[in-house]
């Protein structure tokens, strides 16, 4: 089954910190027709407290432009002392499946563990290559020329868990200007999530990565 045969809605919820990758995520998904149930912001100083589990102001300039996408999408807000909330509400949800496209702490398992079916990160790299919070920038700084997209489940270390779908860009970028290999890495990667969630049932064949030292910020 392909991304564009899809035989029902899985409930999703995209977290996410409203960089220029996770947009174009957003974006990419929302073109085929897949909405999340929830959009989660982690907290950026200065943020105030909320008085629940949602926030509906964007919480820094950078997640602007991803809840002008967002649109009618509820907003859940989940700065790293309200994982907890965060848990309770995708329990409350029924929430299927949970994905990651760029995030700044490491999730708690009480929250990957409260989604029903699975809990992802979309980073653009073929990992275990360029692990870490700028992926795309780092591969731009080392003059690659050919770029893919990592589907993988979350676990105790950023970016280092079990690989679900992976693959390249079908053809190099001449010249891999940033934009474009984040749209393009975007597009591949929403492709590779809906075929991830149509997959499940069916049962997914995952690749170990090798594990070593965590970094600071996840893709």
């Amino acid at each position: 089954m392909t991304a564009d045969t899809v035989a029902y809605q899985p409930s999703f919820a995209l977290f996410s910190n409203g960089a220029s990758f996770a947009c174009e995520v957003l974006l990419a998904l929302q073109c085929r027709g897949f909405y999340p149930e929830l959009l989660v912001l982690p907290e950026y100083p200065p943020a105030a407290t909320p008085a629940s589990s949602t926030l509906l102001q964007p919480a820094n300039k950078s997640q602007r432009r991803l809840l002008q996408l967002a649109g009618n999408i509820e907003i859940a807000y989940a700065p790293p002392a309200q994982q907890e909330p965060c848990a309770q509400l995708l329990q409350q949800r029924a929430i299927e499946f949970m994905l990651v496209a760029c995030w700044p702490y490491l999730i708690d398992q009480r929250v990957t563990n409260s989604v029903i079916k699975g809990a992802l990160n979309l980073h653009p790299s073929l990992l275990p290559r360029y692990r870490g919070a700028d992926p795309i920038g780092d591969q731009l700084k080392d003059g690659a020329r050919q770029h893919g997209v990592s589907l993988h489940l979350l676990n105790a270390y950023f970016d280092q868990g079990d690989i679900v779908a992976q693959a390249e860009l079908r053809e190099p970028l001449p010249p891999p200007e940033r934009p474009r290999v984040e749209r393009e890495c975007a597009r591949l990667g929403s492709a590779l999530f809906i075929d991830a969630l149509n997959g499940y049932d069916a049962g997914w064949q995952v690749t170990p990565q090798p594990q070593r030292g965590s970094v600071a910020g996840q893709g």
